[in-house]
């Protein structure tokens, strides 16, 4: 969004509200019916998308100054996109990326990130990841048993939270890869943070910066598809990547690559998983992930508050993320038993780890979890399964806070259980299945 796009859109909502709810026709239950994990948590108009569209109005009018009080809402929001969605089904605005842009603009007047946030910023410049770990133990994760191919023209690229965190879920991704004989390689030492942490904050240049390094290399490696475990930087990739830098290589999810695999025989499901299993649809693997719509238009003023697109604006209102291909890889598994909470695919409420706050404000986090947790208990399932590292690390926390009994798998965990894998995953032992 440039600069005269923000100006005018931030005059345009009609503040009407209903960026927190889900639309009323998706609507099963009050209980489940929001959308915003922030004015669910703190309950003041200033923390929705339309009280920050007003504070962003209020700031380039110069009613207001930025402030610690200001940040604190500003940065109080996950930025899952759930408010975007809702606002399609009246409004044309696109108020997801209003709240970054505003981001942008407090970091470019020294007024953000939060603290938290920028010693992750630091971490990623010095050591390459948010987590401020030793650069050279990012391969730590990989077993001996995994066969990387140096000549493949395919890249795993593992992401952060993977190598350092999650584990499991590269362990289990390259071990599938190497059930089906699919050659991948890894950038080893030269694979560094996509820069979605960064972005989210609203540190646009050194977010930039990381796009820059990251293309070259990956470039000079001659790769013409990249695989992404994580659902961060796959969006980051496939949507941010391209406002900033050209390049010519396929961008693909694993669950979309599993299917694949199965789809052509390359991978066989063997062994039963008689379980009862919800899935959590990652924000950025799902609405945030769709298309980005190119439209050169303008917006004819109608009278206040009302205006026109011509030509009209296509609504890029999230139904084109990726929500089949981790259903369809569930629904594949022998045995296996899908049940599904609520709040799915566009419409889905967010693990509450994204948008800095997992670092900056870990209550918001941790409380944003156990309700979705809540949520997937009232399924009756024994699992709830996702395909991103974050919601991996949110949801097992929200799991414990709340003492459920649930268990959290990446999906790649359970597919290398499905396909009779003789490599035990880190989790699977404490799976009990037939």
């Amino acid at each position: 969004m440039n600069e005269q796009e923000y100006k005018l859109m931030i005059k345009r909502c009609l503040r009407c509200s209903i960026c927190k709810w889900i639309p009323q026709l998706q609507i099963k239950s009050q209980k489940y019916s929001t959308i915003c994990p922030s004015i669910d948590m703190f309950n003041f108009h200033a923390y929705s998308a339309g009280g920050r569209i007003i504070i962003a109005l209020a700031l380039e009018m110069g009613r207001i100054k930025p402030s610690k009080e200001l940040m604190d809402i500003v940065y109080k929001c996950t930025e899952c996109g759930g408010c975007a969605v809702a606002c399609k089904f009246l409004n044309t605005l696109e108020p997801l990326e209003i709240i970054v842009k505003l981001r942008e603009k407090l970091v470019s007047l020294g007024y953000g990130p939060m603290p938290k946030q920028q010693q992750y910023i630091e971490s990623i410049k010095n050591c390459n990841n948010p987590y401020n770990e030793p650069h050279e133990k990012r391969l730590d994760w990989l077993p001996n048993d995994i066969k990387i191919d140096p000549n493949a023209k395919t890249l795993y690229f593992v992401g952060c939270t993977s190598s350092y965190r999650r584990k499991e879920i590269a362990i289990a991704t390259a071990r599938v890869m190497n059930a089906a004989n699919y050659p991948f390689k890894i950038l080893g030492e030269n694979e560094y943070c996509c820069g979605s942490p960064i972005l989210r904050t609203g540190d646009k240049k050194s977010f930039n910066d990381q796009v820059h390094k990251n293309i070259d290399i990956i470039k000079k490696e001659g790769i013409d598809t990249i695989v992404f475990s994580c659902a961060g930087c796959y969006d980051t990739f496939k949507l941010e990547y391209t406002l900033e830098k050209e390049y010519n290589f396929k961008v693909l999810h694993t669950t979309e690559l599993f299917n694949e695999l199965i789809d052509t025989g390359k991978l066989n499901l063997t062994k039963e998983l008689p379980l009862i299993v919800t899935y959590h649809d990652p924000c950025h693997l799902g609405r945030n992930s769709e298309p980005l719509v190119e439209w050169d238009g303008d917006a004819l003023q109608m009278m206040p508050l009302i205006s026109i697109n011509m030509p009209e604006k296509p609504k890029r209102c999230g139904a084109f993320g990726i929500y089949d291909a981790p259903r369809y890889l569930l629904e594949k598994m022998p045995g296996l038993k899908l049940i599904e909470m609520e709040r799915i695919r566009e419409y889905s409420y967010c693990c509450g780890a994204g948008g800095g706050v997992k670092s900056a404000f870990p209550e918001f986090a941790l409380k944003t979890a156990i309700t979705r947790i809540e949520e997937a208990e009232e399924t009756g399932a024994e699992i709830i399964a996702s395909a991103c590292p974050f919601c991996s690390t949110n949801l097992n926390d929200g799991i414990v806070e709340k003492g459920s009994n649930l268990k959290f798998y990446d999906i790649s965990e359970l597919l290398l259980i499905a396909i009779g894998s003789p490599n035990k995953s880190i989790k699977e032992s404490s799976m009990e299945v037939a």
